[in-house]
């Protein structure tokens, strides 16, 4: 990806700034070296996905995103009905082994809290 179309905010947090259209920030998790391995599509699709009704907080990448159908295979994106919004089956992905995972950890929110960044 074109570090033009990113600003680092730290180690693993990269945003791309809301602009145009978008209705909220886009925001991709992933190493500097992941990011550079990343196609320009994934920029586009994860604004096309901040440019949606009721989309809320942020349009997110995980640091497995690559272009998709619409978002970006490893997007994520929260929508409020309230606000007019959307579901999009777009968001579960379409390609061979994509789509939603659950994992069932023993872990609870306090023993994760100061991993946030």
């Amino acid at each position: 990806m074109d570090r033009k179309l990113v600003k680092q905010h730290s180690d693993y947090k990269w945003l791309l700034e809301r602009s145009g259209k978008m209705r909220v920030d886009g925001i991709i998790y992933a190493s500097e070296p992941l990011i550079a391995e990343m196609d320009n599509k994934v920029a586009e699709q994860i604004r096309n996905v901040a440019s949606l009704p009721g989309i809320v907080a942020a349009s997110f990448a995980m640091p497995d995103a690559h272009w998709g159908y619409g978002f970006c295979i490893g997007g994520v994106g929260a929508f409020d009905p309230a606000q007019d919004g959307i579901v999009s089956a777009g968001g579960v992905g379409f390609d061979i082994a994509c789509g939603v995972r659950t994992l069932h950890t023993s872990l609870k929110a306090q023993d994760i809290e100061h991993r946030k960044t």
